[in-house]
């Protein structure tokens, strides 16, 4: 969460007057690091405090003590909840659904939830996530490396062992990406804290890219890593089958090696039978379209392109060179984007459009003769035909 409000008024409420240097100090700290969630209410270890404010460790019990009521800290489960954060950061519904699934994320106890819930009461009523579940990234993670710790290899079964963690450290530059973010059991994770893994003495790891659909292709069509998936995170039981729903196909397919007759072969074998983004061979179409894309105003071109448009694709098989063309052409007229961002709602939005007037002409076409206002004249791929306002067209 890179930005996030901190009223004024703070500094001349009477509790913040009375605290010290240092619980001033530790409590806008609390509101301002990088790992605050939306809700407020977060996973964060003693020694991540120290290191990143550098007070002293065996002092900080103490502090976040003397921060209470306004902070609540979890000693045992390392969580720290900021009260008044959600009340004073929301400014949409959207806002508290994220803050309601960032609980879900990092598998908040029911004990601790539940105060938190009755907290914020007024906020929360008539506020319900939306019924499309996808897998998180901390889920994306840990499928797409095999359950394995990266740096020592170790299988992860439980999920006190696992953390996600991040090669290069969110304090020191690293992004929140999946080029960035591996699987480490917890002993790792602890031997690593802030440091690189050259500086920690560890394996430096060599992460994929990796999405979210990829994830939920091979929950869809591998038992055992669903039975896996599912020992690691047991709340997922409640949702499982939104997630499975959510994609039907999947456009990129790298086959298995035929003829694999050893337990390691047919392991390997399996690993390839997976959805690797990024990977494979691209048709000649695909390779166009990712030709074409580096070139448009406003595409900041990196590694994740390919990725990206796999999974549009894997939402819109539809999504061809000629609906590229036809979008790209539909938008010439308007200023350039600022960011890729604007060109991938673009692209989703027109194909969504597409179907749309695709649907719309199939039921057209039942009717009687007399019935219909006009004739169909789309032709699939061309996007739609005489737009009369701008609510028409893509």
């Amino acid at each position: 969460m890179p930005e996030r409000g901190f009223l004024t008024e703070t500094w001349d409420d009477d509790w913040f007057q009375v605290l010290s240097r240092d619980q001033r100090y530790l409590f806008i700290y609390l509101w301002t690091n990088n790992h605050c969630n939306q809700a407020g209410l977060y996973q964060l270890t003693l020694a991540t405090i120290a290191f990143e404010t550098k007070l002293n460790k065996a002092e900080l019990p103490s502090l976040l003590k003397s921060l209470s009521p306004k902070v609540e800290w979890y000693p045992e489960q390392n969580l720290i909840w900021v009260k008044n954060f959600l009340r004073h950061q929301t400014k949409s519904p959207k806002f508290i659904i994220a803050a309601i699934r960032s609980l879900d994320n990092h598998r908040i106890p029911d004990d601790i939830r539940s105060p938190f819930e009755l907290y914020n009461e007024e906020l929360l009523r008539g506020i319900a996530p939306s019924e499309h579940v996808s897998p998180t990234k901390r889920e994306c993670v840990i499928i797409r490396d095999d359950f394995l710790c990266q740096y020592c290899g170790k299988e992860i079964t439980n999920a006190d062992d696992y953390e996600m963690d991040h090669i290069t450290p969110i304090t020191r530059g690293g992004k929140e990406n999946y080029l960035n973010l591996v699987t480490a059991c917890r002993s790792c994770n602890q031997k690593k804290l802030d440091k690189t893994p050259q500086e920690a003495g560890l394996k430096i790891p060599t992460p994929t890219p990796f999405h979210g659909a990829q994830a939920t292709y091979i929950l869809r069509n591998n038992e055992a890593v669903r039975e896996k998936w599912l020992t690691i995170f047991p709340d997922r039981y409640k949702v499982v089958e939104s997630i499975l729903i959510n994609i039907s196909q999947y456009c990129l397919k790298i086959p298995s090696r035929a003829g694999a007759s050893s337990a390691s072969s047919s392991a390997s074998a399996d690993k390839e039978d997976r959805v690797v983004k990024g990977k494979g061979e691209l048709s000649a179409d695909e390779k166009e379209i990712i030709e074409r894309l580096v070139k448009l105003k406003g595409w900041q071109a990196d590694e994740d392109d390919v990725a990206w448009h796999q999974g549009l694709r894997s939402e819109f098989p539809g999504f061809t060179l000629a609906e590229f063309r036809a979008c790209v052409d539909y938008h010439s007229g308007k200023p350039p984007p600022k960011h890729k961002g604007i060109w991938k709602n673009r692209f989703r939005n027109w194909m969504i459009k597409k179907q749309e007037f695709e649907k719309g002409g199939k039921e057209l076409a039942k009717q009687p003769k007399q019935q219909r206002l006009r004739p169909i004249t789309h032709i699939p791929g061309s996007g739609p035909a005489g737009p009369e306002s701008e609510e028409d067209v893509p």
